[in-house]
């Protein structure tokens, strides 16, 4: 039975975007790449490799429209001397217009000057000793080939650095389902909320034995401590769980960083923390009547 149910749960994880589509964003909260980055800063601490991925990525887009705009300019030039005029004998309004055109796709104009300080701002930020986010997670050998290729304005020098990072990505990603999928609260609210479930049980618990010490009667004066043990039961087992009942059914909401929130907009994922949730509600309203059933049950005694 075990292993239906856990093979039922992986089919279920199938159906959930991958990584491939996270990383280009084509995926929707609370498994997106903004969700994605927060988890690996704050719970498993190698936000880095993402950055690294993201900015390498960037430079090989910039490269193609380099390279693309090279062509065009190599096509447009010949182009212009085969069949066009020379500018000088274009009329005063040609001239102006000419000119005109080509200041205006100036600024958008990737040069190979801009190219290789956008390679060697990757290598001074991930691979020189001691960088802003050097990259302790790839193999020295590794780097000592990047700084032997030297660097140009090419960012292929970053490619098996950038596979092997994706490699790292994809070791994580069970874990950012397990931390977004199956759970909506951040380890921070996670924490906060142990803290004062205990606190509030300590205080609930205090009440009941206060009434049963004290023998007030009747019996449902032990009623009062309701509130509080029902309060730190819901507290506590949210916290352990990673899952708040309330958020997600009556707000449709997960926690992105503590007290801020995304839609949960994958059907997938609100599916299985609906199901969670219904749980997790069940199991804290049986243990808060259990609790209060055996507070009544115990005969009073006056100490």
């Amino acid at each position: 039975m075990l292993k239906r149910w856990h093979s039922k749960r992986m089919a279920g994880l199938h159906e959930l975007p991958t990584l491939e589509q996270v990383l280009r964003r084509q995926s929707r909260p609370p498994v997106c790449l903004y969700n994605y980055y927060i988890v690996l800063r704050d719970r498993l601490e190698l936000e880095t490799l993402l950055d690294f991925w993201l900015d390498v990525q960037q430079a090989r887009v910039l490269h193609r429209r380099y390279l693309k705009q090279q062509q065009q300019q190599l096509q447009s030039k010949k182009s212009f001397i085969t069949l066009s005029p020379t500018p000088s004998n274009l009329s005063h309004e040609q001239q102006l217009t000419h000119s005109l055109l080509l200041a205006s796709s100036a600024p958008s104009v990737v040069t190979e000057t801009h190219m290789a300080q956008v390679v060697e701002r990757i290598y001074l930020r991930y691979i020189v000793p001691s960088a802003e986010k050097e990259l302790f997670h790839l193999p020295l050998s590794m780097r000592d080939a990047i700084t032997e290729k030297g660097l140009a304005d090419d960012p292929v020098v970053y490619n098996q650095a950038q596979k092997y990072v994706y490699q790292l990505l994809q070791a994580t990603w069970p874990q950012f389902l397990q931390y977004k999928v199956f759970m909506n609260l951040t380890l921070h609210q996670q924490l906060g909320r142990v803290a004062v479930g205990l606190a509030s049980l300590l205080i609930g618990f205090s009440i009941e034995f206060s009434l049963i010490f004290l023998n007030f009667q009747p019996w449902h004066y032990r009623l009062s401590g309701i509130v509080p043990i029902l309060f730190g039961v819901y507290c506590l087992i949210s916290g352990l769980t990673g899952v708040d009942p309330i958020w997600v059914l009556a707000f449709n909401v997960s926690e992105t960083t503590t007290f801020h929130f995304n839609r949960i907009q994958q059907p997938k994922v609100r599916e299985i923390l609906v199901a969670r949730s219904v749980i997790v509600l069940s199991i804290c309203l049986l243990i808060t009547i259990i609790l209060l059933v055996l507070f009544c049950a115990v005969p009073g005694k006056r100490l």
